[in-house]
């Protein structure tokens, strides 16, 4: 190891310069024989004091500059590391034992300065997670007091015009099933989780979890989820499997129900044979429409429907559909009337369009009285068009309205079913108008009949 740079030589280099100092102050008294005169020397010894305290002087003012200079540059940088500024580095000295200590805090700033980076980028990312999340979280401390909530929070407990950090979570707006959760897992030490409806129609799915900390319990964290839209949806399909597997079973009950009665000797009735035979096929028949109504029904909600525009003459598609369902029409005695102007054209998709007309005028036609008559018009409004099926039926009360065009519902159902239809119909007609960007709507009341409409872009 090289000892010359280190500190501990300065210190005896520097001791070493005052002796040689001394002895070249006395050096100075010696006569020509080279003998030093006591007298001489006692009468020079305070200048010999003198010149040897002048020379450790500046000696040791000469090692306390390099020193302190060094020290002072150690010192500057190390206040700088706290103040954060990771990215400066002290200057690296000769000696080496404080060129060793500038070294290992250049080393430790740089290694700091890369911690803090990522923790800052860490935080950033948890700090948008927090701020953008869709659940409402709360945290608070041992004591049930708010210390921080995200946006989504602020929203749900309906936060205006003040700050609720410091506030307690029972005294916050329908707090008080949040704040009973806390409180449960403050003092339980672990999480809680329950559900509850904060309001009519609203369903919270609500976790609460405490924080700790030395295994002790420091504060609490709540997310509160709203689940309102897939508890709807699980009702709905409960619905839906219950209402498909009622819709099945009527006509395969009757389908069994006559297979037997064949099977069981009216094969050979020739009289009565043919009867549940037709019926077999007609229930057959129903079988097969409800199970198209649902496939397209399905297709439409899926996602992956797309509609192929083009410009569309309306008078002629809806002459068009109205022979395709002229025996529905002479079978019910009802007159169709084509009241759309010559030459109005939609853009929309043939197909789609037709099963759309195709509902409703059928529609129109079953739910029609004898003689009546079901009319189609349509008339601009903006950049749309906006089509309408008038018929002469009973009408509908105003509260079957809002659910005309809800899946299997139907206004009057032994009706309905009398008539083979699906209750799909009018949930069809809804999707595929809304496929197009177009909207769908009723008006009707007891004996003044219904009139269906919807609008498509022109």
């Amino acid at each position: 190891m090289n000892f010359l740079p280190t500190l501990k030589f300065r210190i005896l280099f520097s001791y070493v310069l005052v002796v040689l100092c001394a002895l070249a102050a006395a050096a100075l008294l010696l006569d020509r024989s080279g003998a030093l005169p006591l007298a001489a020397l006692r009468g020079q010894a305070g200048l010999i004091l003198a010149l040897s305290i002048l020379f450790s002087l500046g000696a040791g003012w000469l090692a306390a500059q390099l020193l302190a200079r060094q020290f002072g540059e150690i010192i500057s940088g190390s206040k700088r590391f706290a103040a954060g500024e990771f990215d400066y580095r002290i200057p690296v000295g000769s000696s080496g034992e404080l060129r060793k200590l500038s070294e290992t805090l250049n080393f430790m700033a740089g290694h700091l300065g890369a911690k803090v980076r990522d923790a800052e980028l860490r935080r950033l990312e948890l700090e948008a997670a927090f701020r953008d999340m869709s659940e409402a979280i709360f945290f608070t401390d041992g004591a049930g007091v708010i210390t921080r909530m995200n946006p989504r929070a602020r929203q749900l407990m309906g936060v205006k015009g003040f700050e609720p950090e410091g506030v307690r979570l029972s005294g916050m707006p329908g707090g008080d099933e949040l704040s009973s959760a806390a409180i449960k897992a403050l003092s339980s030490g672990g999480p809680v989780a329950f559900e509850f409806e904060p309001g009519p129609g609203t369903v919270l799915a609500v976790s609460a979890a405490p924080i700790l900390e030395g295994g002790a319990v420091r504060g609490c964290v709540l997310v509160a989820r709203d689940i309102t839209g897939p508890r709807k949806l699980e009702t709905l399909r409960k619905d839906f499997v219950a209402n498909v597997s009622h819709e099945l079973k009527t006509p395969l009950t009757a389908i069994k129900g006559c297979a037997e009665t064949l099977l069981g000797g009216a094969l050979d009735d020739k009289e009565h044979g043919p009867e549940f035979a037709k019926s077999i096929y007609d229930q057959a028949v129903r079988l097969d429409n409800l199970v198209s109504d649902l496939l397209r029904l399905s297709y439409s909600e899926s996602g992956r429907a797309s509609v192929e525009k083009a410009p569309l003459d309306l008078k002629a598609l809806a002459d068009a559909t109205a022979r395709e369902l002229a025996t529905i029409f002479s079978g019910r005695k009802v007159s169709f009337l084509n009241l759309v102007s010559p030459g109005l054209a939609v853009s929309a998709d043939r197909d789609k369009l037709a099963q759309v007309l195709v509902n409703l005028l059928e529609n129109g036609a079953k739910y029609n009285r004898e003689g009546g008559s079901v009319k189609i018009s349509a008339a601009q409004e903006g950049g749309l068009v906006k089509i309408l099926v008038e018929d002469d039926g009973p009408g509908i009360d105003s509260g079957h309205l809002p659910h005309i065009f809800e899946r299997f519902y139907r206004a009057d159902k032994a009706r309905s079913r009398e008539l083979g239809g699906t209750g799909l119909g009018l949930s069809i007609v809804k999707h595929l108008v809304e496929l197009h960007g177009g909207s769908v709507g009723v008006d009707s009341a007891p004996g003044r009949g219904s009139s269906f409409w919807f609008t498509l872009p022109q």
